[in-house]
């Protein structure tokens, strides 16, 4: 079994090296206690940014170095464009796609979008959403943690799609059954269950539409097929990682 894996704030790990001891923060250290983590047990610590400490708790509850390490970013990264949806489906959403390998997210408030994210509702949800990021990164054994950026209305959505080297569209059907992206930066657009507008059909025209074979997806679940897909298809999930799911974005 991999070693269990803790985010700890970069700055922490900025200046370590082999043998330090390293205070862990207070809720770092009580994670610790509630997983059990014994004296001597070999687990890492992760800053969010690729760095990967190896190293052990001593008696005295430090953290201590055994080995610094880099995780490479992969070749395909991926961030998600998911509408809004009701309830805790949307937490489950996230959740299982950094588990995936999403490099970030962009909340959309599509035009078909029951939920709508206004005033104090928006900090809350994007505070629920890093956290989830941060817990689901940790279970997956992530040294990169995905970001989230601010939501975007369909327009603004529009906007972003030249900052990546594809975007690729979820159809329910009309769209191609497959899609060959290798390497690059990919924003994937996982709509609402209502399916685009008609408006927004047109502003996402220069996307690669994608219909995952016969089956209708939720909105919460089709992003993590979609995203599983592009992984496989790319053959990022070939590569001699260890098994850690790794992330990355540029935009």
């Amino acid at each position: 079994m991999s070693p269990s894996v803790f985010f700890v704030e970069p700055e922490l790990l900025r200046e370590v090296s082999v043998s330090t001891a390293v205070t862990l923060p207070q809720q770092v250290a009580h994670h610790v206690h509630v997983m059990r983590i014994t004296p001597g047990e070999v687990c890492e610590l992760v800053d969010g940014h690729g760095k990967r400490i190896t190293g052990a708790i001593n008696a005295e509850g430090a953290f201590i170095v055994a080995r610094v390490a880099k995780d490479p970013a992969p070749k395909l990264r991926i961030d998600v464009a998911q509408s809004l949806i009701k309830g805790d489906r949307l937490e489950t959403a996230i959740d299982m796609m950094t588990q995936v390998g999403v490099s970030g997210f962009i909340p959309w408030i599509a035009d078909h979008c029951v939920v709508k994210w206004v005033g104090d509702k928006t900090q809350k949800q994007l505070t629920k959403w890093n956290n989830v990021v941060a817990a689901a990164s940790e279970q997956s054994r992530r040294s990169w943690l995905p970001t989230i950026q601010s939501p975007v209305t369909s327009g603004e959505l529009a906007q972003k799609m030249q900052n990546y080297d594809h975007v690729v569209v979820l159809e329910e059907s009309h769209g191609a059954n497959t899609i060959d992206i290798e390497s690059g930066s990919v924003l994937l657009l996982v709509g609402p269950e209502g399916g685009c507008s008609a408006r927004e059909r047109e502003l996402f025209q220069q996307g690669i539409p994608l219909t995952l074979g016969t089956s209708v997806f939720r909105s919460e679940t089709a992003g993590v097929v979609g995203v599983s897909y592009l992984m496989t298809k790319s053959g990022e999930w070939d590569s001699q990682s260890g098994g850690t799911v790794q992330g990355f974005t540029n935009a």
